[in-house]
């Protein structure tokens, strides 16, 4: 279901959110494993002192994942006048609506199928792979492709065409938020010409 805020709705994207569900968890414990494991070796009770602060590095890759998973369950879509956003844990993109060229529901297997996904993909993403995405077919990107690669989950570029693959709970929220956008600038394109 779409949050609101400040009347632009948001659409979290389930991808990274199965990613925080599935690792958040592991995440936490290495903060204290590591914590335990910088006093053995700092006392000098299992480990050897030289090793006191290597273990820290533990819980130091510990806080770094935790903050990235509690950011990967804020990621989403957000729907603006002009422009739509897609939040990562870490980028931002804005995608103005001049860029769509299309809008459409696809099977988010159609284009990922699970059985072509190595079986850790496939435990991790279990629930999404009958799922209907968006797909929004771009004229061109704000920014380089290669950019988008970099910070953007691969299950968010569509492999096949120019364009993003959103994974939202209310899909068709999306598709008519997106289609109004789109409206609304063609309507005042048209009142300016």
């Amino acid at each position: 279901m779409a949050r609101k805020h400040k009347s632009n709705p948001i659409f979290n994207l389930l991808i990274y959110r199965a990613l925080a569900k599935r690792w958040l968890g592991p995440s936490l414990w290495l903060i204290p494993g590591g914590i335990v494991l910088w006093g053995a070796a700092a006392y000098g009770t299992f480990l050897d002192k030289r090793y006191a602060g290597l273990t820290l590095l533990v819980t130091l890759v510990g806080i770094l994942l935790t903050t990235y998973n509690l950011l990967a369950r804020r990621a989403a879509v957000r729907c603006h006048s002009k422009y739509f956003t897609v939040q990562t844990p870490i980028y931002p993109a804005a995608f103005s609506y001049r860029r769509v060229a299309s809008i459409r529901p696809i099977e988010f297997n159609a284009l990922f199928p699970a059985e072509k996904e190595k079986e850790a993909r496939r435990q991790l993403y279990r629930g999404l792979w009958g799922k209907t995405a968006v797909a929004v077919d771009l004229k061109s990107y704000p920014v380089p492709l290669w950019w988008l690669r970099l910070w953007f989950s691969p299950y968010l570029l569509n492999p096949k065409d120019k364009g993003l693959l959103l994974l939202v709970d209310d899909w068709m929220a999306l598709t008519r938020q997106l289609e109004i956008g789109r409206s609304k600038l063609v309507t005042t394109r048209h009142r300016k010409s």
